[in-house]
């Protein structure tokens, strides 16, 4: 007797499986390298399954490790300087070194974010140079270098100063003047008036290359019969020259020239800002050198109406301040932007410049 036909699917009652599962001897399932692959017995499908492998990944080799670029140093005062540099792609830090000198305020190995920071510890006006280069762990990239030079600390020297006395007089002269060739000079005048007619026809000289310039000036006084000036000009160079002011009219009391010469500054642009005050008391106030820069220099200049002593202002220097005088001027070379003061030994009017000498 023939054995039953198993019922076609349409014949298969409710409770049959939809899928006969094959024989224990005809799957097999194999993981190799990811796929996944059914056997099956004869003339049944072969169904094989992969996944997608992930792209590759490109290898970091000594080769292939990008510089930093747009590696910069700028000087920031006298004693630093900012460095600044834009990261690779890929690393895993830095290596950095100064020359000349020691590195201090910046890591010899900075960080993989690191981007910038400030070398500390620098000699004014001195030129450095930095190499950076890009690490990845024992790898190192191309090197790149910048360099800056640290500003000059700037300075202020009498080179000669002259009063004259002589009544009625419309010029006055400083003799033996000795300039350096090409350096920036500041020329301070005082001049008390038997009138209120005053002001400055000229400045020349043997020991002055060119035309002077006019900085700055102020009237003070009730009636004014007293002003300063400042003037800067350029040193001819000459031994024992001669500088020499000429009046709007012939009226001199008493006139006082200071004759400063400039180092460390910007050579041929010495004069970032100037301020004048004018008023009366026991303190002669300056003008307020609004931003000035403590890397730059500073001369203050005051005037008076009568004789008094002055204090020398907190921090500066004396360029010339007689024991009891009408005039005084005075030198830092760090600026400031607050108001600097002297205090005088009586009550009296005063006038004053205030300016702020640019670095080199």
């Amino acid at each position: 007797m023939r054995p039953a036909r198993r019922p076609d699917a349409a014949a298969r009652p409710a409770h049959w499986h939809t899928a006969a599962r094959p024989p224990r001897w005809a799957v097999r399932v194999s993981l190799i390298l990811g796929l996944a692959i059914v056997l099956s017995a004869p003339g049944e499908a072969l169904a094989l399954f992969s996944a997608t492998p992930a792209p590759p990944t490109a290898a970091v080799t000594a080769a292939t490790i990008a510089a930093p670029t747009g590696f910069t140093a700028t000087a920031a005062s006298t004693t630093t300087a900012t460095l600044s540099w834009t990261a690779p792609a890929k690393l895993t830090g830095y290596t950095l070194s100064q020359s000349t000198g020691t590195l201090a305020g910046c890591s010899a190995a900075p960080s993989s974010t690191t981007t910038s920071c400030t070398a500390t510890g620098l000699s004014a006006g001195t030129a450095y140079t930095w190499t950076l280069t890009t690490a990845y762990n024992s790898w190192l990239s191309s090197s790149v270098t910048a360099s800056a030079t640290t500003y000059a600390v700037v300075s202020a020297t009498l080179l000669a100063n002259a009063t004259d006395t002589v009544s009625g007089s419309s010029s006055s002269s400083v003799p033996s003047v000795t300039t350096t060739s090409g350096a920036d000079l500041l020329i301070l005048i005082y001049r008390q008036g038997s009138s209120a007619s005053l002001g400055v026809s000229s400045v020349s000289g043997t020991a002055v290359s060119g035309t002077p310039a006019l900085v700055n000036s102020e009237a003070f006084g009730s009636p004014a019969r007293d002003e300063v000036w400042a003037y800067r000009a350029t040193g001819s160079g000459t031994s024992g020259g001669t500088v020499t002011v000429a009046f709007a009219a012939g009226n001199n009391v008493t006139t006082t020239i200071d004759v400063v010469q400039l180092s460390g500054d910007k050579n041929g642009s010495p004069v970032a800002q100037s301020g004048v005050t004018s008023g009366s008391g026991t303190t002669a106030t300056g003008a307020s050198l609004t931003g000035a820069s403590s890397s730059d220099g500073e001369i203050f200049f005051a005037g008076l109406a009568t004789s008094a002593t002055m204090s020398t202002p907190s921090g500066y220097s004396a360029l010339d301040a007689p024991g009891s005088a009408l005039h005084g001027s005075w030198f830092d070379s760090s600026a400031s932007s607050t108001a600097i003061a002297t205090t005088l030994g009586t009550s009296t009017a005063y006038g004053t410049i205030a300016i702020e000498i640019n670095h080199g």
